[in-house]
């Protein structure tokens, strides 16, 4: 298809006959990674609980430019916590935390595009 200088070509490829997860054989473990796994299935888990990007945007970890991130991993927070903001058709949202715990993990990078749903931060309860 061409249209105003510009060419688009479309074509379809062949499925291959066996895919190639059904061609090769899952890994087994190691004898010392499954008993590591087992031993490591009888400490008591921590409750994890992540805090998800209400709406899409750009992601920001700092309040305004220049200053430092809100938040970091391994930083305390409280329910209600002001831990980043989202910029969506240029209005600034404040993400709040909906619970109190420990940051064990910040899933995007400053200035990233998220959608809504995204999983921005995941909490450890103190517990």
């Amino acid at each position: 298809m061409e249209r105003d200088g510009v060419r688009i070509r479309m074509s379809r490829q062949a499925a291959p006959a066996q895919s190639t997860s059904q061609a090769q054989p899952s890994p087994q473990p190691a004898a010392g990674t499954a008993a590591s796994s087992n031993s490591a299935s009888t400490a008591p888990s921590i409750a994890r609980h992540t805090i998800r990007a209400p709406l899409s945007g750009v992601f920001y970890r700092s309040g305004t430019e220049g200053e430092p991130p809100l938040v970091s991993v391994g930083d305390v927070i409280e329910e209600g916590q002001k831990i980043g903001v989202l910029e969506a058709m240029k209005t600034f949202n404040v993400v709040e935390s909906d619970r109190a715990g420990r940051i064990v993990q910040i899933a995007f990078d400053d200035h990233a595009a998220v959608q809504s749903g995204d999983v921005l931060f995941v909490l450890e309860d103190l517990g």
